[in-house]
């Protein structure tokens, strides 16, 4: 499935990121997120199907300036899991062992 994006959203499957309105849904049931979830989802929907690594997320979504730990994008997958995948019994974040992350929709 190839995600629909234009200016004002991306949609991959039952998911939709308005980036209008700065809120996810799935299945039109809204999912609360702080800004950094906002970001981190927006890049992994952005880049569907291409295995990210951390520290091309840590630059990306934290800025070149970030100077934690790189357990923090792991800490963030978690919550994302938590609020997507569990919740709604699906499996959209991969984990790539010893390389990083990528958002698959199938």
């Amino acid at each position: 499935v190839t995600p629909t994006v234009n200016e004002h959203a991306i949609i991959i499957g039952k998911l939709k990121l308005d980036l209008d309105k700065y809120s996810l849904s799935y299945d039109g049931e809204n999912i609360e997120l702080t800004k950094k979830e906002f970001d981190f989802i927006k890049y992994l929907m952005e880049n569907k199907n291409s295995v990210l690594t951390r520290e091309k997320i840590l630059e990306t979504v934290w800025g070149y300036d970030y100077f934690g730990d790189t357990n923090v994008v792991d800490v963030y997958i978690r919550y994302l899991r938590s609020k997507i995948d569990d919740k709604y019994n699906i499996k959209l974040i991969h984990t790539v062992r010893g390389v990083g992350y990528v958002l698959k929709y199938e």
